[in-house]
């Protein structure tokens, strides 16, 4: 009898081994290395669905595809990952040599939400040589709302040297929450990195809203433009007197880019405008502030254009307030096609008119350039450029040039991002990223804001030929995420 019984075992032991084995269809294992990308990026949705630990294994595999869309698909559908040993078999992937797909990892080990995602998580984020694969795998830590042992990781490394991984670490405990939390923020505010203590006062309304409130006032003095124009931002979110009295001051700042923000911040919440004249805003805020109630809803809801229709020089009808603007413009084969079947003209030609009367606007002393994003960007200058008559003839000759190839949008606009001089951008595109790093517009827009969360570059964009609801929701949120406005043509 004993015998029989440990052959039954042995048996049921046999047909379990088998059932692991050939648990993924050998079709599907195939299609995941097919040669169009457009069937790896499916075997990839499936992959996930199926959850098992080959599944799993074939799916990670996939993080290093040559093609972006394929590695996104495989990096946004492990949602549905939920299987224990399956997230242990995607952690293996990260000890890759190849940075891209460690930040991949990070990001989808963040998307099963798993708490044993949690010790790889910890790893990168803690020594991962690359400062933006530790910041990956903090902005992962976002979905475990709560946890203690997320909420160490982000405290360790809000300790790092690099001032981009401790602002990711800042957020990161914001988000999480809990007890520890709120003295990690608190005492980021005092950073030595103007990127930091930016974050430190976005997160600030979530762990210390009344403490937020009462100091905006020393964040609208701080000697870095970026933290006024956080100020300005957690003003707008905050709604209360202290806040207004903030926007008061800062619409009469010497940087175009926060009085201009603030400018429009109090139209909003006023709905009265009075310009950029702070003395008319302080005398109305000394008459009103005593019954003056916070208006609800979305900001962007609260005045139908959000500028007072009396800008002198604009850009497809956005407001340029400031004088240190970056172009950032869609030079994809798209490009070369009219907005409307048959048209006269292409879609480059109008944008290329647009962009000459707005730089003809625009005063000599405005450092500008202009980049046009292909497979990899054009840039007019090797740096933001005042506007001599050289200069515009330059930006004019530069504008002759012939669109084609794909669009790496992400590459165009954190290239945009990292020139000092720049605090403006104009992004012009039909919301479609085809070209780069990443290009599911999900992703985009999150490497966007990881980058911008520490340099506040407003960024205004244009949904140019943007006919899909994702790809003009897509534009909207880039805009909504950098404090700019949305036009959709």
């Amino acid at each position: 009898m004993k015998r029989s019984l440990t052959l039954v075992g042995a048996c049921a032991a046999a047909l379990t081994l088998a059932s692991i084995a050939f648990a993924v269809d050998p079709a599907l294992k195939k299609q995941a290395k097919d040669a169009d990308s457009f069937k790896r990026s499916d075997a990839a949705r499936t992959l996930a669905k199926d959850g098992s630990p080959e599944a799993a294994a074939i799916l990670a595999e996939l993080f290093e595809d040559k093609n972006a869309y394929v590695r996104d698909a495989a990096v946004e559908s492990c949602e549905s990952i939920t299987q224990a040993a399956s997230v242990d078999v995607v952690a293996k992937a990260a000890t890759s040599r190849d940075e891209l797909t460690r930040r991949n990892v990070a990001a989808a080990l963040g998307k099963t939400k798993q708490e044993n995602a949690l010790a790889t998580l910890g790893q990168l984020a803690r020594k991962d040589a690359s400062a933006a694969v530790r910041a990956e795998a903090l902005d992962a830590l976002w979905l475990f709302k709560g946890s203690a042992a997320a909420l160490a990781i982000a405290k360790d490394a809000a300790a790092d040297t690099d001032p981009f991984v401790r602002a990711a670490a800042v957020e990161a405990a914001g988000r999480i929450g809990g007890e520890g939390a709120a003295e990690i923020v608190k005492k980021a505010l005092t950073d030595a990195a103007d990127g930091v203590r930016c974050v430190a006062r976005l997160e600030m309304r979530f762990v210390a809203r009344d403490e937020a409130n009462t100091t905006i006032g020393e964040a609208a003095a701080d000697a870095s433009w970026r933290v006024r124009a956080q100020a300005v931002d957690d003003a707008a979110w905050l709604r209360e007197a202290p806040s207004m009295e903030a926007l008061v001051k800062l619409v009469a700042d010497p940087v175009g880019r926060v009085s201009g923000a603030a400018h429009r911040a109090l139209q909003q919440l006023s709905t009265k405008d009075f310009g950029r004249d702070p003395d008319l805003w302080k005398s109305w805020w000394e008459q009103a502030k005593a019954t003056w109630k916070a208006p609800h809803g979305k900001l962007e809801e609260l005045a139908a254009a959000g500028d007072s229709g009396k800008a002198t020089v604009s850009y497809h009808g956005i407001e340029i307030a400031s004088d240190r603007v970056a172009y950032v413009i869609d030079f994809s084969g798209s490009m070369k096609d009219p907005p409307t079947k048959g048209g006269p003209k292409t879609r480059w030609d109008i944008a290329r008119a647009e962009l000459q009367q707005a730089i003809g606007a625009m005063p000599d002393t405005s450092k500008t350039n202009v980049l046009l994003f292909q497979l990899e960007t054009k840039r007019c200058f090797d740096k933001p450029t005042a506007l001599t008559p050289r200069a515009r003839k330059d930006i004019d000759s530069f504008c002759k040039l012939t669109p084609g190839e794909r669009g790496n949008l992400l590459g165009g606009v954190l290239d945009a991002i990292a020139e000092d001089d720049v605090d403006t951008i104009y992004l012009l595109s039909d919301g479609a990223p085809s070209a780069g790093d990443m290009v599911d517009k999900t992703r985009v827009q999150a490497a966007i804001r990881q980058v911008n969360r520490t340099r506040k570059v407003a960024i205004h964009t244009i949904g140019f030929g943007a006919q899909k609801s994702t790809e003009r929701g897509f534009m909207e949120g880039v805009a909504r995420d950098a404090g700019g406005r949305c036009v959709l043509k």
